[in-house]
């Protein structure tokens, strides 16, 4: 057979980097590839998060009773838990077989429902991380099969998985991930994505261009969105080489990013901030380059230090739907670090990225009825606290706006702001000259409903966790994670039932003594009728759609 020049240079490569990283000492006499399985495992992440190797290492997996998952890492500034199998085919040929995808679909299933019984020390010890991955909002799961073979071509192979990640995403929200990383995607990293200056664009596009020679020499003007949906797309997170951040995936700006990107993709340029780029050298040239109104540059050594979720969100949009980006614009400024020392740079990098983020939901401190619940709070003992920055130290005398919003939402007849509040919060207080924040937050806004809705939202939370740890079905531990805010609605109907609730602050006992017998008969009932009408469906998608929540509420 003839020798694959490429594959026996990754394979030398992969020694130099990961021997004495690896652990090794559950198979001290390796004969069966555990060593490269596990660095290629690492190796994955490494590509994908950033991480050094050393750091890598620590989130391998691999071993007896790993359930078909060889690394496991939760990357926070992404949002995005990885979940890795890897297969070392010495030859460098083969690619993934369908036995191999049924057994990592039936792994990553088992995550999803955080499953983990019977798993090695390594997998137990994720348990927090899949935790975290499944509650908080944003989360993507993001499972990758590396392998040192070719390409998957057939594509009834990959049934298995692509079959859980439609059940999975079901069309509301991109929750799971899949990813095939082959050698070739391997040599080609190891050949060039190490090197941080080493992305080198020609012919790059810019309207209504400027320049200034001082304190350094930069370009700025218009670039098309497409293009920087290219450019992900061809680079992933190389792009960021030098940013504070990666691209973290679906939280609420970049979801609102993605909306307008959608919708009114022509007033894109006029609500971005633009991004920032430095180069090693720029340079112009003369074809189509006579005047300022197009620019025609060859950039060398591009690194995107700010706009990492502006690039990210339009390379979301341009695999969906690239056609709206070719009416969307970005400002762009590209700096020239050829006569820059490295300090300096870094400067750049770093206070390009510290600037104060404003969230929509700061906006709502120009509410002059914000200020009044604060005020009528005050006379029931309670700190309402609702501008950016405040953090509550004494739960039980401090309640938060972020909580406030949700609660109101929850206690609204109209279903569809539960909904709201739980596929993207961020909308409840994304406009507040209308709804859905006028419809919560108004001149006739009770402040005794507010503060009992939070109780009751606090407790009902601290409930569902309890009973998610108690419960040995993975289908009731899923509605306990993902039917909060679902159950809350209900939970809250019941509760303002009490002609009260608008007018005396309930005693923490009271509301503990009425949550049991709302809830339990909740999740049992939640859990037959999505057992009878979305078998099929992941629970994280079925309480972010509307249609659906009526459905089960009419079944209730």
């Amino acid at each position: 057979m003839a020798i694959n020049i490429n594959m026996r240079r990754v394979d030398i490569r992969m020694k130099e980097l990961f021997e004495g990283h690896v652990d090794m000492k559950d198979s001290p006499n390796d004969t069966t590839h555990h060593f490269e399985t596990r660095a290629l495992a690492g190796f994955a992440l490494v590509m994908k998060s950033g991480l050094e190797v050393s750091q890598a290492c620590i989130h391998i997996t691999d071993g007896y009773h790993d359930m078909g998952i060889d690394a496991i890492y939760l990357d926070e500034s992404q949002r995005k838990l990885f979940v890795v199998q890897s297969k070392w085919r010495s030859n460098g040929t083969g690619s993934i077989k369908q036995e191999e995808a049924i057994s990592f679909a039936h792994a990553i299933q088992r995550v999803l429902e955080l499953d983990l019984k019977g798993g090695n020390d390594r997998i137990m010890a994720k348990t927090s991380d899949i935790d975290v991955a499944l509650t908080q909002m944003g989360y993507q799961i993001h499972a990758i099969f590396i392998h040192t073979g070719d390409p998957c071509q057939q594509e009834f192979v990959l049934n298995p998985i692509n079959k859980l990640v439609e059940q999975t995403n079901d069309g509301i929200s991109t929750i799971l991930v899949f990813e095939e990383i082959n050698l070739k995607d391997i040599y080609t990293f190891l050949a060039n994505g190490q090197d941080s200056m080493s992305i080198d664009i020609e012919d790059v596009i810019l309207l209504n261009w400027g320049k200034t020679d001082t304190p350094f020499r930069s370009y700025y003007g218009i670039i098309s969105a497409s293009t920087l949906g290219e450019w992900y797309k061809k680079y992933g997170n190389l792009l960021f080489a030098k940013n504070i951040r990666f691209y973290k995936g679906n939280t609420d700006v970049n979801e609102g990013m993605k909306r307008v990107l959608l919708e009114e993709p022509e007033k894109f340029y006029y609500y971005n901030n633009g991004v920032k780029v430095l180069c090693k050298s720029i340079k112009r040239k003369a074809k189509d380059s006579t005047t300022n109104a197009t620019g025609l540059f060859a950039l060398e050594g591009v690194s995107l230090v700010n706009g990492a979720q502006t690039t990210g969100t339009i390379a979301s949009v341009f695999k969906e739907n690239p056609e709206q980006l070719g009416k969307a614009s970005v400002m762009i400024q590209i700096i020239d670090l050829s006569n820059v020392d490295t300090e300096t740079s870094t400067c750049i990098t770093r206070l390009s990225n510290t600037q104060n983020r404003i969230e929509s939901k700061d906006f709502a401190t120009l509410d002059p009825q914000q200020e009044r619940l604060r005020i009528e709070l005050t006379f029931v003992h309670y700190a309402y606290l609702y501008k950016g920055g405040d953090k509550i130290t004494n739960l039980d005398k401090q309640v938060s706006f972020d909580e406030a919003i949700v609660a109101l939402a929850c206690a609204n007849a109209d279903l569809s702001y539960t909904v709201i509040a739980k596929r993207n919060v961020g909308a409840l207080s994304e406009d507040i000259t209308k709804p859905p924040y006028k419809v919560l937050v108004n001149p006739s806004t009770n402040s005794f409903v507010v503060l009992n809705a939070i109780l009751y939202m606090r407790e009902v939370e601290l409930y569902l966790q309890n009973k998610k740890e108690e419960t040995n079905s993975n289908r009731e531990r899923l509605i306990c994670i993902h039917a909060n805010r679902f159950i809350l609605h209900f939970a809250l109907r019941e509760g303002m039932k009490n002609d009260k609730f608008k007018s005396t602050v309930f005693e923490k006992q009271y509301i503990c003594n009425t949550i049991g017998n709302i809830v339990d008969p909740l999740i049992n009932k939640i859990t037959q009728a999505i057992d009878s009408l979305f078998p099929e469906s992941y629970p994280a998608n079925i309480f972010k759609n509307l249609t659906k929540c009526k459905m089960i509420e009419e079944k209730l």
